[in-house]
This record gives structure tokens, C-alpha cells and sequence, in this order.
């Protein structure tokens, strides 16, 4: 019964993680290079003329300090993408900001895997071609 009731929940979870990440697909935003005086407030700001902001954060350390990433979430592909193209670059403070669509983890793995293969091209792998 007990096994039976977290497959259960298991599965329920993994479909409602799913729906999740297919609603927020192509209108999250990951920013890197953040400027340590950059809070979510301010990246409220710098983005609001993109269009709607559904959701906006700075991931800090536990002691509060900024680890200099964060995340913006549109609510709509257009507006991401407008905010991509615009602000990709731009200086903020004394550092370039990086804006990208946000991935998982293991989709951005296997989207460099697959570009290092396509570099690699023929030949042995790792080895120096002469």
C-alpha cells in the first residue's frame, strides 16, 4: 500500500513538474555576471519594458550575499526574446550582463555535448589532427 501510494505521488509530482516546465518554456531567462548590488527589484527594473514579468530572483548564498546569477520569467516567448536580443551584453554596472533562455541542467549538458561532437569532427577523439 505504502509503495503503491508513492508511485503514486511520484508520478503525479514528475507530471505536474512537466506541465511546469512546459509553461515556462521559452519564457524563463537566466542572467549571469550580475552585479553584486543587484537585487530582484532592480532586475524588476532593468526588464520591465520587455513586456510582463511573471516572476523575478537573484540566487544568493546562505548568508545572503549574491552569486551574481538570477532568473526572469515573461509571460509570453516574444517578450523574452526581446529582452534576450536587447540586453544580452549590455554593460550593467562595470560587468557585461549574459541573458539566455534557461535550461535544465541536463538539456544545456547534452546541447554542449552535442556541439563539442560537431567541433570535434573526424577522426580519434581528444587527439590533435596533423
Amino acid at each position: 500500500k505504502k509503495a503503491e501510494r508513492e508511485a503514486a505521488l511520484r508520478s503525479k509530482f514528475e507530471q505536474e513538474r512537466k506541465e511546469r516546465m512546459e509553461k515556462m518554456q521559452g519564457v524563463n531567462l537566466y542572467l549571469k555576471n550580475l552585479d553584486d548590488t543587484v537585487d530582484d527589484e532592480k532586475i524588476r527594473e532593468m526588464f520591465k519594458e520587455f513586456g510582463t514579468i511573471t516572476s523575478c530572483k537573484v540566487m544568493r548564498d546562505p548568508q545572503g550575499n549574491s552569486r551574481g546569477s538570477g532568473f526572469v520569467a515573461f509571460s509570453s516567448p516574444e517578450e523574452a526574446t526581446r529582452a534576450v536580443t536587447e540586453m544580452n551584453g549590455k554593460m550593467i554596472g562595470n560587468k557585461p550582463l549574459y541573458v539566455a533562455l534557461a535550461q535544465r541542467k541536463e538539456e544545456r549538458r547534452a546541447r554542449l555535448l552535442q556541439q563539442f561532437v560537431a567541433r570535434q569532427g573526424p577522426g580519434m577523439p581528444g587527439m590533435p589532427m596533423y
